[in-house]
């Protein structure tokens, strides 16, 4: 045990005594009775990452001031390791170096350790990570970083064997002692380097709509034409640039760059990165076309890929994007779902201490569970004797099942059914095994991610169900993610909230509110959502050089700098996330303040957007939306008084039109000229191809307003208007079966009229 005083100790023991009686602990060093032999002060934390190093015999701290005080008090140097529970590196580190007493002694002599989980903390990720990328050129995890006791970094790599580790650290810890006035001024140098490239810089170029094409552009000169997806090995699902292609193509109609992302996610759901037992994908592959994952999932990578892929599924019909989109929720639903109704945050890569072994088959014994319907199954999932990953398999499709259908005259859904029935068998087989470890901490923002896609893949499939998912996981953060002063929490562990949270998680959460109001029309969302986004600028705008800074910058923020992110990493960043939930917010509240906000953060990143667009693809999302309006068949105007939805189906060759106009209660729709020249209270015209045929409006209301001395035809309530359409030699603008209309409009109330409104839907056309 270490030498604490008997206050900690006790305070520790009755820790891990909390823990409860099917508590493990991860390490090599157990007494008589089973017992951990040591307790360190992680014990105490709700990140289970953090807990995998409790009884390392290393004095761990986590981050905050009690560590920093301590380096000061006794002039040591800081070993900052940092990591996440499911990296791979990060547990071979912990396994060989930090639960070794030999490796422990040197830590435990020379430094102050600390311990961060990445996940919990990416703002101090963030900061150190940028300081490593610029004395090594290069980063990853675990992160090892050595800093002075005014926490400047001068030194770091990442994951280091435990004979090069020992040396490393004898080495720093001698020029520690003896050449400690060259560290420090190291320090201060790379200081200032990590304090400058996080600078928001201004440009002087004018940004127009044209960044929108430099930066599709930019993504497509990545793609790779023949496996799909962008860059090399390894692949990444890259959902930001995704978000993109999907919305700048249907703006523009441009086939490419469409394409590129349809035989992206085709490629990706056939792969090893997608589970086709049970749904969901891993976190990225490690070869070129998607066969074999490093086999973490990620709660954001379900989320993200699910509307994505429903996305998709809206423009092409495409029958597979919509039975991955339902089967990726499916499995968050069944497998990564706290009892409250949050969300779990991963599933690691490992179990038995393999990688993968959780989720790889022998034929042999596909065969013995599925019997007669194994033939099959083996030929459609490529099984073979050899294996395809270190003498197993790793079930994967060589084509589309929608493609393979059709190619052998097989009905598509009594293909899907009877697979459900064999992936069943294997699934209960593979229930059996010994399964990956599992991240248990709900963080709010990934939650929010999760939320916001049960929304939309509820709205667009009319699949209530998941609308009622996403309101109960908003209503579980919403109650349990707040700290004790009713602020919002980064996360929280079997319903204990933790940290603060940092400002993507006010943006991600406010974005998944506005998806719910989207769906349901409820004004609380909308009005949390306002609450959230008013604390977000309250808290974490940068009032001098604008752009929002990660992390709350009151007197407990440790960091040298604060970093502030607008790239786009494996989830998009809180700033380009902002940018998306302020417009709309503009749109359904007709709150300028929040424009104005939107604005002045596209000119804190005007350099980034100008000469790296490509870097914060979903930001350009964002902007997007500021220039054209969102690409959508659900529309607010008229400052979120008026709301319209539209459907376009095609029956027996005829194509009908539906729109719903909900008009709030006090306003009305003015008189004003249709494309008929007739006088309507709202206009309705076919673009791109389209022609509309026949027109039903409903009847109007005759008023005459306080303001005007002859009588008007207006609308108010909510509303139908029905229409038949055609296209003109089926000569429509790419994507074909995507319905574009504009509708001109004036909304009133008893005191003033708004400025008419030209309002465009983007609608899918459903058979």
């Amino acid at each position: 045990m270490f030498k604490y005083p008997e206050e900690l100790k006790n305070s520790l023991k009755s820790a891990f005594n909390d823990k409860g009686e099917n508590y493990q602990a991860r390490t090599r060093y157990l007494d008589d009775k089973n017992q951990p032999v040591y307790i360190n002060r992680l014990i105490r934390e709700d990140s289970p990452y953090l807990l995998q190093h409790a009884h390392n015999p290393v004095d761990w701290f986590s981050w905050g001031d009690e560590a920093f005080a301590k380096a000061k008090a006794e002039n040591k140097p800081v070993f900052l390791s940092i990591g996440y529970s499911t990296c791979h590196w990060c547990h071979v580190m912990e396994e060989e170096s930090f639960d070794n007493e030999e490796v422990a002694k040197h830590m435990n002599d020379f430094f102050i350790c600390i311990k961060v989980d990445r996940e919990c903390h990416p703002d101090v990720d963030t900061y150190y990570m940028t300081a490593v990328m610029l004395m090594q050129g290069h980063g990853g995890w675990p992160m090892s970083s050595f800093l002075t006791p005014e926490r400047k970094p001068f030194f770091g790599g990442t994951y280091y064997q435990p004979a090069q580790f020992i040396t490393l650290m004898s080495r720093v810890d001698e020029l520690w002692n003896k050449q400690s006035a060259e560290i420090l001024e190291q320090a201060d140098s790379i200081t200032a380097q990590v304090a400058g490239a996080m600078q928001t810089k201004r440009s002087l170029n004018e940004i127009g709509p044209n960044v929108i094409d430099v930066t599709a552009q930019s993504i497509i000169n990545h793609y790779d034409e023949t496996n799909g997806g962008f860059g090399q090995a390894p692949k990444f699902p890259n959902e930001p640039y995704l978000y993109f292609l999907l919305e700048y193509a249907i703006l523009s109609g441009k086939e490419d760059e469409l394409n590129a992302v349809f035989k992206t996610l085709h490629i990706q759901s056939c792969g090893g990165i997608y589970d086709q037992i049970a749904g969901g994908f891993h976190r990225y592959a490690t070869d070129q076309n998607w066969l074999i994952p490093h086999f973490e999932k990620m709660l954001y990578n379900q989320a993200n890929l699910s509307y994505v892929f429903t996305q998709a599924y809206t423009i092409t019909g495409a029958k597979d994007f919509k039975r991955v989109a339902c089967e990726t929720l499916d499995y968050v639903s069944h497998e990564m779902t706290n009892k409250d109704g949050s969300f779990y945050s991963a599933t690691d890569a490992d179990s038995e201490g393999e990688e993968g072994l959780f989720f790889i088959w022998d034929q042999e014994e596909i065969e013995g569970l599925l019997k007669e319907d194994a033939e099959d199954f083996i030929k459609l999932y490529q099984v073979t004797a050899a294996g395809n990953f270190e003498g197993k398999n790793i079930l994967n499709l060589n084509q589309p099942l929608e493609d393979y259908a059709n190619e052998n005259n097989v009905d598509y859904d009594e293909l899907v059914v009877r697979l459900a029935a064999s992936k069943k068998t294997l699934w209960e087989a593979r229930e059996k095994r010994i399964p990956p470890l599992r991240d248990d901490k709900a963080i709010t923002a990934w939650n929010a991610m999760m939320i916001k896609s049960f929304a939309y893949v509820g709205q667009q499939l009319n699949r209530k169900d998941y609308i009622d998912i996403a309101i109960r996981a908003a209503n579980a953060l919403l109650q349990i993610n707040k700290t004790e002063d009713g602020q919002l929490s980064r996360s929280s562990l079997a319903g204990q909230a933790s940290i603060p949270a940092l400002q993507e998680d006010y943006a991600y959460l406010a974005e998944a509110l506005l998806q719910i109001y989207d769906a349901t029309q409820d004004r609380q969302w909308l009005d949390h959502a306002v609450t959230l986004s008013d604390v977000m600028i309250e808290s974490f705008w940068d009032k001098e050089n604008g752009g929002f800074f990660m992390s709350n910058q009151s007197k407990d923020n440790l960091l040298p700098a604060a970093p502030k992110e607008i790239n786009d990493n494996a989830t998009s960043s809180g700033n380009s996330v902002a940018l998306r939930t302020l417009q709309r917010l503009v749109r359904r509240t007709g709150e300028k303040r929040y424009q104005s906000i939107a604005q002045q953060l596209i000119m804190a990143y005007s350099h980034d957007i100008t000469q790296r667009p490509y870097i914060c693809s979903y930001l350009m999302c964002g902007m997007l939306e500021m220039f054209v309006g969102e690409q959508s068949h659900q529309q607010w105007c008229a400052d979120g008084n008026v709301y319209i939805s539209a459907a376009c189906k095609k029956i027996k060759g005829d194509y009908k039109l539906l729109i719903i106009i909900a008009i709030a209660e006090k306003w009305h729709l003015n008189q004003i000229k249709d494309s008929f020249n007739l006088d309507v209270p709202v206009s309705v015209q076919a673009i791109e191809g389209w022609k509309i045929d026949h027109i039903l409006y409903p009847a109007y209301i005759t008023k005459t307003l306080g303001f005007q001395t002859e009588p008007v035809d207006v609308f108010e309530g909510t509303i139908q208007i029905i229409a038949d359409l055609s296209n003109e030699n089926n000569e429509l603008t790419f994507p074909k079966n995507l319905l574009k209309l504009k509708l001109g409009l004036q909304a009133c109330n008893a005191q003033k009229c708004l400025a008419p409104e030209s309002v465009s839907c983007v609608i899918p056309v459903l058979d």
